[in-house]
């Protein structure tokens, strides 16, 4: 009869302890704070096509807007871009692997391109964060790396 209370009050100390854990919410970082404008200061290499040199920075945004309509996912406005991206509650963001329209001036030719992109980064407070973006290109070899420290301007 000893053996079986205490294999009976296991059981139900087991379940007890065990449950109630489903329906915890997700912990999820606060975006309200860093929904906004940020300006956007690019460092990226240069690419070297032929006898033209592609200088992204020059090409790339003065400012950026950020919005989130959705827990832990972030809609980042680059000029004639919108990046998806999402973010945890650490504040380390993810951009997956999308598309972005950029204006090349290759000194005889000037047009704008389709690239590819893909990211991470951090928001260290509600006002500074840092990016790293990797553009490519599926016709041309190699990628232009590029280093963005954001400050937020509202």
């Amino acid at each position: 009869m000893n053996k079986l209370t205490i294999i009976f009050s296991s059981i139900s100390f087991f379940l007890i302890s065990c449950g109630g854990g489903g329906d915890m919410d997700r912990p999820i970082y606060n975006t309200d704070v860093i929904v906004g404008d940020w300006l956007f200061e690019s460092n990226c290499e240069e690419y070297v096509l032929g006898v033209d040199t592609i200088f992204l920075s020059n090409e790339l945004p003065d400012t950026i807007s950020i919005f989130s309509n959705s827990d832990n996912s972030l809609s980042i406005d680059a000029g004639d871009n919108t990046l998806d991206a999402s973010i945890n509650i650490d504040g380390d963001f993810f951009i997956r692997y999308q598309s972005f329209r950029a204006f090349l001036d290759l000194g005889v030719i000037s047009d704008t391109a389709t690239v590819y992109l893909t990211g991470d980064g951090n928001f260290s407070s509600d006002s500074t964060a840092t990016m790293n973006l990797t553009f490519t290109e599926p016709n041309l070899p190699g990628q232009i790396d590029c280093t963005v420290n954001l400050s937020k301007l509202d």
